[in-house]
């Protein structure tokens, strides 16, 4: 299987020329057996593809047998037995092992040693015309060749660097035990079964074989394993890999077919499936990757932490469902834009991040009041998504921005300078892999950023002209030519026809934003206040000394004061008789009905109690805070607090209690600012402030890109 090779020269052309030559004479081989080749299908070879099959001029249908190996040139554990069935033989053709031995180490060993030891028969081994055609130990381009520092240079950064320390550390292993397994069975040529030789034979069965499946033409099913057992067809697995490529296999009595399941036209080439494999698998099992590979995916290590509500959810799923497979971590992936085996109905976010993921990151996201609607199911866990719970859903695409951002980053700083070619076919797989586990993660991020900017974008309609003027002003902020055509245009189909999980927009508010919320006639009084709390408070206490408005940790608390403050001045109001009632509620219904939720949610703290933060440092914080703001009140400079009075006559506690002298009924008395900084702690998101700025550098690896965050207030819509 050949992808890509290095620049065309006069040997390659005569390594070509002899490569069509084995696989002619392996062809005639599979002949003399009762095989063939389609007449309208023949042999070619060039430096994209090695050797492969391509149609001749007239083109062949749907339904079309292509190849037709024999059973009897199959190569698998049977042979190793010396089984029969009926009339049909497997053959062990003069590689006999002791049965201790194939008893002791299994299917699956004893056939790679089998391997070994008709390779060492070189020519008179019967399956000497398709050793020849395989690629020969040392030659192998799957992760365990990668062995000098040049080529390791190019899986720097990437999950494969320590896949392929895995893979080695589990091969040498089993070498070991099943060599040590040989030595004692009695075998006298036991030294000639080397380590290289096992590799490249265990190789050759990873990237090459079939299923024992597809022997059941004429071995019983019973006595058909399900696992460990592999078939290695020659001349079958002559094929490239094509994603998506219409094919089957077919088991027969005398024969294994390759079927074409759709029509190939003339000099098209005759493609294999090796089913819908992402770029690592296929860098795993067979030592090449697909530039353009519909079916990438990345998978990202997420692990539930001892005691976190995901661990702990999860334990509560396998007590409620036992019988459900969940012994293993869900899968968590990010998929390629193109990814095509996706449910018609699943959300924008889900045809990205797979569900499993997205939920798994908004459950770790999930405050207190969310957690309480968490809804454990036999094959999900997951955040209820009732009106106000889209917090955990921003939250969560505000981590996985995070996560999206940091890969990028890792990969274009570990790897080879930019300038560094490829100078073997290993390293340039492994740039091709680099590349389009890069390019992933940024298509990925061009679409969290999407659903992040839609929560922080205020006063849309929804209207489809608007989506895509936004849409187009969205992808207007990424460097122009950073994604081929193709890429971007498949980006903008993939959020357009899919709804996304965020049904509303606008959620997320800075402190400007939300003073906007508010009447004309208080936005400035309140304005006013709450600038001249923070300048003082920053003047008088060193631990915000330098801190602007804008990032005060008291801004939203403060804002929340005011908010419940008026919102029980209506209910206070609302309970006296028409003729004593004051001016409306200066807040708007968004206000009103966040109000009552976090009344709800967050019960109003005692008058009677002194509160206290768990949290040492806040808590002498908010002492300090709480010195100054009575300060202030004593004082009231030009009616600072007074100003806010009309609005806020109220009291926030129990409506019966009308002493609205009490200092536990003011709006900031120490209990509410206690209570206000609690709620705003679970109730703010922090979001990445500018996600698309990583796609706007210039790729070269400096890796100088600052990853700046933004508290943001989460309001949610009516």
């Amino acid at each position: 299987m050949v992808l890509e090779n290095d620049p065309t020269t006069a040997p390659q052309k005569l390594a070509e020329e002899s490569s069509l030559k084995v696989y002619t004479t392996l062809l005639e081989w599979i002949k003399s057996h009762g095989g063939n080749l389609h007449e309208n299908v023949h042999l070619s070879s060039d430096d994209q593809r090695g050797t492969h099959l391509r149609v001749k001029c007239e083109g062949v249908p749907t339904n079309t047998h292509i190849i037709k190996t024999p059973i009897a040139t199959s190569l698998s554990y049977f042979n190793v037995i010396d089984y029969s069935v009926g009339e049909v033989q497997f053959p062990a053709h003069g590689v006999n092992f002791p049965p201790v031995f194939v008893e002791k180490v299994g299917p699956e060993e004893a056939a790679i040693f089998f391997l070994v030891g008709q390779y060492l028969r070189e020519a008179e081994s019967f399956w000497y015309p398709y050793f020849r055609t395989l690629p020969q130990p040392g030659s192998l381009t799957t992760l365990p060749y990668y062995q000098g520092e040049e080529d390791l240079e190019w899986l720097e950064g990437t999950s494969l660097a320590s896949a392929r320390q895995q893979k080695i550390a589990l091969l040498q292993n089993k070498y070991q035990r099943s060599h040590s397994e040989l030595r004692k069975s009695g075998s006298g040529d036991a030294e000639k079964y080397s380590w290289d030789l096992y590799l490249w034979a265990s190789t050759i069965f990873f990237s090459r074989a079939f299923s024992a499946k597809v022997l059941s033409g004429v071995i019983p099913e019973l006595e058909l394993p399900e696992e460990n057992v592999s078939v290695l067809l020659p001349f079958l697995d002559i094929s490239n890999h094509r994603p998506l490529a219409k094919v089957e296999w077919r088991a027969g009595k005398e024969s294994i077919d390759f079927v074409v399941l759709e029509h190939v036209g003339a000099e098209q080439e005759i493609a294999n499936n090796y089913g819908p494999r992402n770029n690592e698998q296929l860098m795993m099992n067979y030592g090449f990757c697909l530039a353009e590979n519909p079916c990438d995916y990345r998978t990202v290590g997420l692990r539930a932490p001892p005691g976190s509500p995901l661990q702990i959810a999860r334990e509560q799923q396998k007590r409620l469902f036992p019988d459900s497979s969940n012994d293993a971590e869900d899968p968590y992936y990010v998929f390629s834009v193109f990814y095509p085996l996706l449910s018609p109905d699943i959300p924008m976010e889900h045809s990205i991040f797979s569900p499993a993921l997205f939920n798994a990151v908004s459950v770790l996201a999930a405050n207190q009041r969310e957690l309480e609607t968490l809804e454990v199911s036999k094959h999900e866990i997951r955040v209820s998504d009732i009106y106000e719970n889209s917090r955990a859903a921003i939250a969560a695409i505000s981590q996985i921005i995070i996560e999206l951002i940091t890969h990028i980053v890792r990969l274009r700083v570990s790897g080879p300078e930019e300038s560094k070619q490829p100078e073997n076919l290993k390293q340039t797989h492994a740039k091709i892999y680099r590349d389009s586990q890069i390019r992933l993660s940024e298509t990925a991020l061009v679409i969290a950023a999407w659903t992040l900017q839609r929560a922080r974008l205020h006063g849309l309609q929804g209207g489809w002209d608007e989506t895509k003027q936004l849409l187009n002003n969205h992808m207007a902020r990424i460097s122009p030519g950073k994604f081929p055509q193709e890429v971007q245009s498949r980006t903008q189909v993939r959020i357009l026809e899919r709804p996304s999980l965020l049904t509303s927009s606008g959620e997320l508010f800075t402190l400007p934003e939300s003073l906007a919320l508010l009447s004309v006639e208080i936005q400035t009084p309140l304005q006013e206040c709450l600038k001249t709390i923070s300048t003082t408070a920053s003047r008088r206490i060193s631990a915000l000394r330098g801190i602007p408005q804008e990032a005060s940790p008291f801004r939203f608390p403060l804002f929340a004061c005011f908010v419940i403050a008026a919102h029980t001045t209506t209910r206070h109001n609302h309970s006296l008789p028409s003729g004593q009632r004051q001016r409306a509620s200066p807040l708007p219904p968004r206000l009103s009905q966040w109000a009552n939720f976090l009344l709800t949610h967050y019960p109003p703290p005692p008058s009677d109690v002194a509160w206290a933060l768990e949290d040492e440092d806040d808590e002498a914080l908010l002492s300090e805070f709480n010195e100054v703001l009575e300060r202030m009140r004593e004082r009231n400079t030009d009616a600072l607090f007074s100003n806010l009075e009309p609005f806020i006559t109220g009291v926030q506690g129990d409506d019966d209690d009308d002493d609205d002298d009490d200092d536990d009924a003011w709006w900031l008395s120490p209990n509410w600012l206690r209570w206000a900084w609690m709620m705003t702690e679970q109730e703010c998101v922090q979001a990445p402030e500018d996600p698309l700025a990583l796609l706007n550098s210039d790729g070269s690896g400096s890796g100088n890109v600052m990853l700046s965050t933004e508290t943001y207030l989460y309001i949610p819509r009516e």
